[in-house]
């Protein structure tokens, strides 16, 4: 019997544990849900048809995204400083592989999302957002 309850105590705290999983808790940026598709094919994304190629969308996300060309994957963060809660000068900026926040000046990768430029350990990563490329097609949704 005392094997049964360790086994069932086991399959609860299993079960507790398979919730959400919340790996970017930032407290600066609101869980939104968008969906959003993207063609390729026209120019004003034809950046992305290259490796290292990033473009800015106004539209969806909180502040918009940054989709980045990272070999032949299309990553789309979003454009809201992740260190600074949306405002006027909140908007981050593509500048080559980084992007960069008008408000603190902190730098980000465009590879990885980490941040480049401050040692703060309290810090957050920008936050990405699910996309999907199919043929010259890419599907981006939280």
């Amino acid at each position: 019997m005392r094997s049964y309850k360790t086994f069932s105590f086991f399959i609860l705290l299993f079960c507790i544990s398979c919730t959400k999983n919340e790996l970017n808790n930032n407290p600066y940026l609101d869980d939104i849900s968008f969906e959003k598709v993207i063609n390729l094919n026209l120019p004003q994304y034809d950046n992305l048809n290259f490796n290292g190629g990033a473009v800015y969308i106004s539209s969806g996300g909180i502040k918009g995204l940054i989709l980045f060309n990272l070999n032949n994957q299309i990553m789309a963060w979003e454009a809201n400083c992740p260190n600074q809660y949306p405002s006027s000068c909140s908007t981050l900026e593509i500048n080559g592989v980084q992007a960069v926040c008008n408000c603190d000046e902190y730098k980000y990768s465009l590879a990885t999302g980490q941040v480049l430029s401050n040692t703060n350990s309290e810090s957050y990563p920008m936050k990405l957002y699910y996309s999907e490329k199919n043929g010259n097609s890419v599907r981006i949704s939280n």
